[in-house]
């Protein structure tokens, strides 16, 4: 997984000298979507919203996201993602990449991801060190990724509130058509599934205390009547799961709800 590569700039209303970040055979990958943007369920990105640069081998498409912003398969790579969402959209923005990590992802395809990374609040939980930090839904943007050389936007020297980036004063790069986040993250491979540690029936309700969950993924409960029939309990609570303490959910009891399991919420 890349970790030189590093956001210099959001926005095209801030320009800086590209011989201030780096060396001149740097990369630029630009991108953009005109918007409206949206998630699943048709709503418009909020504002703050992750947009995604990966990598994929030459020939091949982005396999996907993991729910913890890692990429399915093991030959992509994420190479960086920030808050990019305004408006409605990806504004303009540009990302540095140092000149040795190009040259190894050069032959490869390149693409930009809209990814929903919204907790149950509703609120996008954005990025750490450089990758989403939890992944509900992903979508590809439909357009080019524009690679260009750091010296070819003849960028100025700007900083505002402490920070640094870097924007073309001319020539906007490869710009795309809206993108809806609809394609449901996969739970990574090595996760082991939540466990059941008790059980409690007061009041009419049924409440389970639940071990081995994980923070970007949120959890409900199936029921069955019979040992092998469970469906979705639409009773059911959706809980953030925890990655440092046991959590807790809740259902309407009923002699149809006799067997349960903790599952993914999607």
């Amino acid at each position: 997984m890349p970790k030189t590569a590093r956001i210099m700039a959001v926005a095209a209303v801030i320009v800086c000298a590209a011989c201030a970040f780096g060396s001149m055979q740097d990369k630029l990958a630009r991108f953009s979507t005109p918007g409206p943007d949206r998630y699943a369920d048709g709503s418009i990105v909020q504002d703050g919203e992750c947009y995604a640069l990966v990598w994929s081998p030459a020939g091949t498409a982005f396999a996907g996201f993991n729910a913890d912003g890692t990429p399915v398969s093991s030959r992509d790579r994420v190479v960086l993602a920030g808050a990019l969402a305004q408006d409605g959209k990806c504004r303009d923005a540009v990302f540095q990449i140092p000149a040795a990590e190009y040259k190894a992802l050069k032959d490869g395809e390149w693409a930009v991801c809209l990814v929903d990374t919204r907790n149950l609040a509703g609120v996008p939980t954005g990025t750490r060190n450089g990758k989403p930090v939890r992944v509900n839904r992903w979508g590809i943007i439909s357009g080019g990724v524009n690679i260009t050389d750091t010296s070819s936007t003849k960028p100025r020297l700007a900083a505002t509130g402490g920070t640094r980036s870097v924007a073309s004063d001319g020539g906007r790069g490869a710009t795309a058509l809206p993108v809806r986040a609809t394609n449901l993250s996969a739970v990574p491979q090595n996760l082991l599934p939540p466990q059941i540690t008790a059980i409690e029936l007061a009041d009419g309700e049924v409440w389970l205390a639940v071990d081995g969950t994980v923070p970007y993924l949120d959890y409900t409960i199936i029921s069955s009547e019979t040992p092998n029939d469970f469906k979705p309990d639409y009773f059911s609570e959706v809980v953030e799961g925890d990655g440092r303490s046991e959590i807790a959910i809740g259902t309407i009891q009923s002699a149809k709800r006799r067997f349960f399991k903790v599952k993914r919420a999607e």
